[in-house]
């Protein structure tokens, strides 16, 4: 891993022998955190940080756990796909559930061995403007679909910093300073991402444009036509329902989602529409994904 490319300084290497074998640990979500108690401010994240601090310092390993275990992202966020799109982002979502086993046991290791040190006040960067933010961070924020807010501790000065130990033979292991990675407020709590996470977006990320079906009705390759529910039959429901499709550069659907309309409608045109097939599209020769939306009408008996 490029540790500069991450923005983040060495603070000090130690040179020991990292026994073999992987960490488990049984990572788990909580959603018990309060937007009232840690709220989506720097402030909220120091609190956070503090109080799980405190609990470790104190040996409450039950709070501390609960805590710690608020970091993780929910096994059901949709985050990666809201902010970065369903494309890269179903690919960063995961890439981190791959990481989640070891997280707790990492966050636990790098906190404790900060409280065994005396460093229990870090201070919290915010970053929220890509103009103003130095590169990598620049790259996050200006890849999301709105921008919000990344946040990072220093425990160690002004800026981040890792302290790290290495292994016998190269690789290593951070032990103590700050995470290697960002938080982010989603799912009502703070959630943390290591950076090996952010790195894997592209150096570009690609245009959307929305189109209407009037336009994409001659790129498709192959459409099936939903069938009435027996269900809205036997009730006598209609109305008109709207899905909306994602495509990728390839013309590949990425996510197909319910937007308007009577559910049991909705869900027979969501059902056909996912097995639609698209020509890929090109604005001024360049491949773009899109966004369209598929509107039908479905007339009561």
């Amino acid at each position: 891993m490029n540790f500069r490319s991450l923005g983040l300084s060495l603070f000090l290497f130690t040179l020991a022998v990292m026994p073999a074998g992987g960490r488990t640990t049984q990572a788990a979500s909580s959603r018990q955190t309060s937007s009232a108690v840690y709220p989506n401010t720097v402030e909220g994240l120091q609190k956070l940080i503090a109080d799980i601090l405190r609990s470790a310092k104190a040996k409450d390993s039950a709070t501390e756990t609960a805590l710690m275990r608020s970091l993780l992202m929910p096994e059901d966020s949709t985050w990666f796909t809201d902010e970065y799109g369903p494309g890269f982002g179903a690919s960063l979502a995961a890439a981190y559930r791959r990481e989640l086993p070891s997280l707790e046991q990492e966050i636990k290791g790098i906190y404790e061995a900060n409280v065994e040190a005396g460093r229990l006040n870090p201070k919290i960067v915010g970053y929220g403007d890509p103009e103003s933010a130095n590169a990598p961070i620049d790259h996050f924020l200006n890849c999301m679909n709105q921008v919000v807010p990344l946040y990072q501790t220093s425990f160690l000065g002004d800026q981040p910093m890792i302290q790290m130990t290495l292994k016998q033979g190269g690789g290593g292991k951070v032990t103590a300073g700050d995470l290697d990675g960002y938080f982010v407020y989603a799912n009502g709590g703070f959630r943390y991402i290591p950076s090996e996470i952010l790195m894997k977006l592209p150096n570009e990320r690609p245009v959307r444009i929305h189109l209407g079906m009037n336009v994409m009705q001659s790129k498709i390759i192959r459409m099936v036509y939903a069938r009435y529910p027996p269900e809205a039959y036997t009730k006598r429901i209609g109305g008109k329902v709207i899905v909306r499709v994602d495509l990728d550069r390839d013309g590949k659907i990425q996510e197909a989602k319910i937007v308007d309309g009577n559910p049991i409608l909705s869900q027979a045109l969501l059902e056909a529409v996912k097995q639609w097939q698209f020509e890929p599209t090109r604005l001024d020769g360049d491949l773009v994904e899109v966004e369209v939306d598929v509107e039908m009408v479905f007339e009561s008996h």
